[in-house]
């Protein structure tokens, strides 16, 4: 029999449960979701992309970007406001109450990315990184 352990991807989904053990529980005084948090750490760059926009950098397909606006659009987190110049487009702007979670969980991001650097040891920080994107790349 097979040690699961010896396939890079349990590895990786071990890993992964993990970091999102951490993260949700970060996230539990917020009310949000890591999905939303992606949202609004990706309109806290850029306030005002469309959902096809947000759902290309954060990784979300259009029937979940949908459900997870809402739920923060409910929470007065983020507003909706149709494209001046495109009215078939709508753009997804952060209320002040969602910028400030914003940088809040950017903050808390940052700390994570930092203490996972730190696991990592110095010396295999760039290799890991590099290690990432091939895959990423890779199996496109």
């Amino acid at each position: 029999m097979t040690d699961l352990n010896s396939f890079i991807c349990f590895g990786m989904r071990a890993a992964m449960k993990k970091i999102d053990k951490h993260l949700s529980a970060k996230l539990e005084p917020y009310g949000i979701s890591i999905p939303q948090s992606f949202i609004l750490a990706c309109l806290e760059a850029e306030d005002g992309l469309t959902l096809k926009e947000i759902g290309n950098r954060t990784l979300i397909d259009s029937s979940s970007m949908t459900v997870l606006v809402d739920k923060l659009e409910k929470d007065q987190l983020v507003e909706r406001h149709l494209d001046s110049q495109d009215r078939r487009a709508i753009r997804v702007f952060m209320t002040p109450s969602g910028k400030k979670i914003a940088l809040d969980i950017t903050q808390q991001g940052l700390e994570l990315n930092a203490m996972l650097y730190d696991l990592l040891g110095e010396g295999n920080q760039k290799e890991f990184i590099h290690g990432i994107k091939n895959i990423i790349n890779g199996l496109e």
